[in-house]
């Protein structure tokens, strides 16, 4: 059984990996215990833990016994370039302060659009295409990204992107496509997927333990 610890368990892309959960798996819900909204519902087998990334203390607790985590968290309004990658280290960090003979959870992080790259030096981010509206964390996602294909970090990850038509109300066709990174990722901006069918790239990424960057469309499931 795997023990998977969901970061954003409330916004549309946790609920859609409520519904459409990996399999073998324990999801525990984390709620803030500041201003935080608890799901209406908790499905058997499942549990709430209380976060705060802030506190240190509070964070090893919620992760005690976690293999996985996610991070379907949206920060809202003028983020700061750092803050996601602020967030990752914040897991990271309370991971590695455990005890030493267990190795840390995966962290699967719910990548940006704005970190894809555009095959000439910039990213998606830097487009007038780009929606100004969401600048901030599309910075931010590509910074993370960054920090993460770096090896800098000690964790482990995966960083998994939709494409900017990443529709909450799309069809679910039970079906998604994974492509690998490049320095040409133009490709993935023509693509489409719903929140329904990406959380089931999410469920296998937490069942099969995917590690790195996966870019995420509609379409077949496969890998070329």
């Amino acid at each position: 059984m795997i023990d998977v610890l969901l970061l954003g368990a409330t916004g549309r892309t946790g609920t859609a990996l409520l519904r459409h959960r990996p399999r073998n798996a324990r999801l525990h819900l984390g709620v803030r215990i500041r201003g935080g909204t608890r799901p209406s519902s908790v499905p058997d087998g499942d549990d709430v833990r209380a976060i705060d990334l802030t506190d240190p203390v509070l964070m090893r607790a919620a992760l005690s016994g976690i293999d996985v985590v996610v991070n379907a968290i949206r920060l809202p309004g003028e983020i700061p370039a750092t803050a996601l990658i602020d967030l990752h280290e914040r897991i990271a960090t309370a991971r590695d302060e455990r005890r030493e003979e267990r190795e840390g959870p995966l962290i699967i992080h719910v990548g940006g659009a704005g970190s894809l790259h555009l095959g000439d030096g910039r990213r998606f981010w830097q487009d007038p295409a780009f929606p100004a509206v969401t600048l901030p964390r599309g910075v931010a996602h590509a910074a993370l990204r960054d920090h993460l294909e770096s090896g800098t970090t000690s964790s482990n990850w995966a960083y998994l992107i939709p494409p900017p038509g990443y529709v909450p109300e799309g069809r679910f066709t039970g079906a998604y496509r994974r492509l690998a990174p490049s320095d040409d990722e133009r490709a993935l901006l023509r693509s489409t997927i719903s929140y329904e069918d990406f959380s089931l790239a999410l469920a296998d990424a937490i069942h099969e333990h995917w590690s790195g960057t996966h870019l995420i469309s509609a379409g077949c499931t496969s890998m070329p």
